[in-house]
C-alpha cells in the first residue's frame, strides 16, 4: 500500500502528459524542432537532478524526501495545466523532470532499505508491472481527456493522482528512517570519486554503458517522433494516445517473461533483439500513411522495448563491484540517463536540418550502432561473474 498503490497512481498519471508534451508545445505554436526541445528539457532535468536526489534523502530522510517530491509534482503539473507562452512551458516541464527523479530515487532508495536481498528482485519487479501499466492506461486516459476537455485537463489530472498518492503516502509511509549511507565528503570529493568510477571501470562503460545510453535514446526518441509524425499524416490526439496505450500494454505483457529469459539464456539474448527491434520501429515510421499503419510502429517498438524490460537496472547491478556498489549504479543512472535527455534533442537538430523522415533514419542508424556494440563487445554478464548461480546484491535486477 505505501509504495505500489501511489505508484500505480503516478505512473497513470505520468502517462497522461508525457506522450503529449511535443503535442502540447505544437499547440502553442512551437515548431518541430522547438517541441523537441521541449520535451527534451524534461529528460535534461531528469539526468542533472541524479545526484542532488541522493543529498536531499542524505540531508532531509527518506521519508520527508519522497513525501516533499510528492507534493511539489502534483504543484508543478497543477501549473503546467495554466501556462500560456513557450518559455513558462519549456520551464516548468524542466522542473517536472528535475522533481520526477527525486520521487524516483527516493523510492528505490525504500525499496533497497527496507526490502530484503531475497525479496528485492520480486518487489523491483512489481514496480516495474506498476510502471508499464501506468505506460499503458495513461496514454489512452490523457488522449481522452485531452480530446474532450483540452490540454489543461490532462496535467490537473496528472495533478490529482499525485495529490492522492501524497495523502496515501502520508499516512502509510513507514515513519522509522534507515541509514542513508555515507554523508562525509563534499561535492569536490564525490566528483572526483565519480570521475575515478568511470577511469576504473572505462570498458564497461564504453560498451555496455554505450548500449544503454543508445537503449534510453530509442526510448526518449518514441515520445517525439511518433506523435509528431502521428501529426504529420493527420492523426488525432487520442488515436496518438491509442498507439502509445497499445506499445506499452505490448510492453506490460513481456515483463515477466523476459526476466526468465534474462536468467537462463543471459542478459544480451533480451538486449540484442529489443535493440534491433526498437531500430526497426523508428526505420518504418517514414513509410507510416494513417492509423493502421501507426499501429504497425507500435507493435515493432512494444514488442522490442518489452524485450529490455529491466535490462538498464539489472545491467548496472551485474557490472556493479562488490563493494560500495550503488556508487557505481549512481554514476551509471546518470550516463544512461543522458540517453533520454539527448534523444528529444536529436530528434530536434535532425528534423529542423533534414525532416521528421531524415530523423526516424538517423535514430535508426544509432539503434543499429548499439546492437553491433551490444553483440560484438559487451560481455555477458551471467558469463562474466558467475551469476548464474551467485549471491548477493549483483542478483538484484531493476526495472
Amino acid at each position: 500500500m505505501p509504495f505500489y498503490v501511489p505508484s500505480v497512481l503516478s505512473f497513470v498519471g505520468f502517462g497522461m502528459v508525457v506522450p503529449l508534451l511535443a503535442l502540447f508545445a505544437r499547440a502553442m505554436g512551437a515548431t518541430v524542432a522547438g517541441a523537441g526541445i521541449i520535451v527534451g528539457l524534461f529528460g535534461l532535468g531528469h539526468v542533472l537532478f541524479n545526484i542532488p536526489a541522493g543529498f536531499l534523502i542524505t540531508r532531509f530522510g527518506m521519508r520527508r524526501t519522497l513525501l516533499g517530491a510528492t507534493m511539489l509534482e502534483a504543484a508543478v503539473a497543477f501549473v503546467l495545466g495554466f501556462v500560456g507562452s513557450l518559455p513558462f512551458l519549456a520551464l516548468f516541464v524542466f522542473l517536472l523532470g528535475c522533481v520526477h527523479t527525486v520521487f524516483y530515487v527516493t523510492r528505490l532508495s525504500f525499496f533497497r532499505a527496507l526490502v530484503p536481498l531475497s525479496h528485492r528482485g520480486r518487489a523491483l519487479a512489481m514496480l516495474g508491472g506498476c510502471n508499464r501499466f501506468g505506460q499503458f492506461a495513461g496514454p489512452i486516459a490523457g488522449g481522452v481527456v485531452t480530446e474532450l476537455f483540452g490540454y489543461s485537463y490532462a496535467f490537473w489530472g496528472f495533478s490529482a493522482f499525485m495529490c492522492v498518492s501524497s495523502v496515501l503516502l502520508f499516512l502509510r509511509l513507514p515513519r522509522a528512517e534507515v541509514d542513508t549511507g555515507d554523508v562525509s565528503g563534499d561535492g569536490v570529493h564525490w566528483i572526483a570519486r565519480a570521475i575515478d568510477i568511470v577511469r576504473t571501470n572505462g570498458r564497461i562503460f564504453a560498451t555496455a554503458g554505450t548500449a544503454i545510453v543508445v537503449l534510453q535514446l530509442l526510448r526518449a526518441s518514441r515520445q517525439v517522433l511518433i506523435p509528431l509524425v502521428g501529426e504529420s499524416v493527420g492523426l488525432s490526439v487520442s488515436q496518438v494516445g491509442y498507439v502509445f496505450g497499445i506499445m506499452f500494454f505490448l510492453e506490460l505483457l513481456f515483463f515477466y517473461p523476459v526476466g526468465i529469459i534474462m536468467d537462463r539464456f543471459g542478459r544480451k539474448a533480451t538486449a540484442i533483439p529489443c535493440l534491433a527491434l526498437l531500430s526497426l520501429a523508428f526505420l518504418l515510421l517514414p513509410l507510416v500513411t494513417g492509423f493502421f499503419s501507426m499501429i504497425l510502429v507500435a507493435l515493432a517498438a512494444g514488442i522490442g522495448n518489452g524485450l529490455g524490460s529491466g535490462i538498464n537496472m539489472t545491467l548496472s547491478a551485474d557490472f556493479a563491484p562488490s563493494r560500495n556498489p550503488g556508487e557505481f549504479i549512481g554514476v551509471w543512472r546518470f550516463i544512461a540517463d543522458s540517453g533520454t535527455a539527448g534523444g528529444p534533442f536529436l530528434v530536434a537538430a535532425a528534423a529542423g536540418v533534414l525532416s521528421l523522415g531524415g530523423a526516424s533514419v538517423a535514430v535508426t542508424l544509432i539503434g543499429l550502432g548499439g546492437v553491433m556494440i551490444m553483440a560484438l563487445f559487451v560481455p555477458e554478464p551471467l558469463q562474466r561473474v558467475g551469476m548464474k548461480s551467485g549471491t548477493g546484491d549483483r542478483r538484484v535486477g531493476g526495472t
